[in-house]
């Protein structure tokens, strides 16, 4: 039989209790310095598929949002992403400055709404228990902050679970404590149609999510759902713009970008190239970007710019892309046009049955599409000083041949551009 003397057992109290001490001295540097943050991500259309495809599009789009915000070089707040009754929660542990936690997740807004597809908007929440008197607090602590005098204001309200009170009566219960608070000191009134400020609260069983902003994002379906497309860049805006399209539709970009350098009969459209390249690699959800870089200069030279169509272009620039993707399976091609150039011809197609081309601004102004590529950017050459459209009018221009199409399509110069490697 062992037998365990008194002094032993305090040695080993002891020894337990310097241990602790120990540990507490080693962190206590980092301890009491973060704090959580929540952020609710909502999406729409993926919202409708089944449960097994919306399960995979919600993983997709949880594995989107991290790639992104890795890219973005959010490293000051670790990331989580939980899945909760139509929408995700991403929960970051950020430093306990205020300052600086409200600069990081202002910066983690911005990207989640600008950067990602497949969110239709977000809201950064303040979490507490389903208690009553606890949400009525967190609440008006928020008003407090957010509700600007001389202004009116509303409470909304969304419930799941069992509780002693009605969406309704958080919404009265809650919306009386901010009038009879803040209405007389600021000059408040009630508003339930229009207000200036609306603050949300959503319960769901334990737990209650108060919020006042709610900012759209790009809505669409996550990339990465709807397979792969060549996205074909010749500095037109309008090829930019399809190429956005064909992602917030869930495809994951391809960008085959025809450079023409600095050329003094056929100007240059690397600005615009690659201030568009900027854009898609802040949108794909991909840690390494790239993109196919092909010598557009060689192909306008072998055409003839006296004879360049769009048709003849469109049809150059899609059999390339079919060059280079080889025996990678391609989903599709895209590219953009003139508003009207459609009436003075035919689209193009591939030779690959099983990869359309598509032309997502077709019969639509670019000018109303919400789109990243704002009012600083315009288009280089195509569609610009390219004389391809009015060429096109000209029905005395005879294009190229078949085999001409295909001398210049196999001696067509082009290489992978991987930026992250240099």
């Amino acid at each position: 039989m062992i037998r365990i003397r008194l002094d032993d057992i305090l040695f080993f109290v002891i020894f337990l209790f310097e241990r602790t001490i120990d540990n507490f001295e080693n962190t206590k540097t980092t301890l009491f310095v973060r704090t959580m943050s929540e952020i609710f991500v909502r999406f729409g259309e993926l919202g409708l598929k089944s449960p097994p495809v919306r399960r995979r599009m919600e993983k997709r789009l949880a594995i989107n949002i991290k790639i992104v915000l890795e890219k973005e070089g959010i490293t000051e707040a670790k990331i989580t992403i939980n899945r909760a009754w139509a929408r995700l929660i991403v929960s970051l542990e950020t430093p306990q400055n205020s300052i600086e936690n409200e600069s990081i997740i202002q910066k983690i807004i911005t990207i989640l709404t600008q950067n990602i597809a497949g969110i239709t908007s977000v809201s950064h929440v303040i979490r507490s228990s389903s208690d009553l008197n606890e949400i009525k607090k967190t609440a008006l602590n928020l008003a407090k902050e957010n509700l600007k005098p001389d202004s009116s204001f509303a409470v909304r309200a969304r419930r799941i679970g069992n509780h002693d009170y009605s969406s309704q009566d958080l919404e009265r219960l809650v919306g009386e404590v901010l009038y009879e608070t803040l209405a007389q000191k600021h000059n408040l009134t009630v508003n339930l149609t229009d207000p200036d400020y609306t603050l949300s609260i959503e319960v769901k069983d334990e737990d209650a999510f108060i919020f006042d902003q709610k900012i759209p994002g790009i809505g669409g379906l996550p990339q990465g759902t709807q397979g792969r497309i060549n996205s074909i860049l010749r500095g037109s805006l309008e090829d930019a713009i399809s190429g956005f399209l064909m992602s917030k539709r869930g495809s994951n970009i391809i960008p085959i970008a025809f450079i023409l350098k600095n050329s003094k009969t056929l100007g240059t459209n690397e600005n615009a190239i690659e201030r568009q390249l900027e854009i898609f690699n802040l949108m794909q959800p991909k840690k390494h970007f790239s993109y196919y870089k092909v010598d557009f200069a060689y192909i306008l030279q072998e055409i003839g710019i006296d004879r360049l169509q769009c048709s003849t272009c469109d049809k150059i620039c899609i059999a390339i892309s079919e060059r280079i993707s080889g025996d990678q399976y391609i989903d599709g091609f895209c590219l953009g046009n003139a508003k009207d150039t459609i009436l003075e011809r035919i689209p193009e197609s591939s030779r690959n049955q099983l990869a359309p081309v598509y032309y997502p601004v077709i019969s639509l102004d670019p000018t109303k599409i919400s789109h990243p590529f704002k009012e600083s950017f315009s288009s280089e050459f195509c569609l610009s000083q390219c004389p391809g459209y009015e060429n096109q009018k000209k029905k005395e221009i005879k294009p190229p041949s078949p085999e001409e199409i295909e001398w210049i399509v196999a001696s067509a110069n082009f290489s992978l551009i991987k930026p992250d490697s240099v």
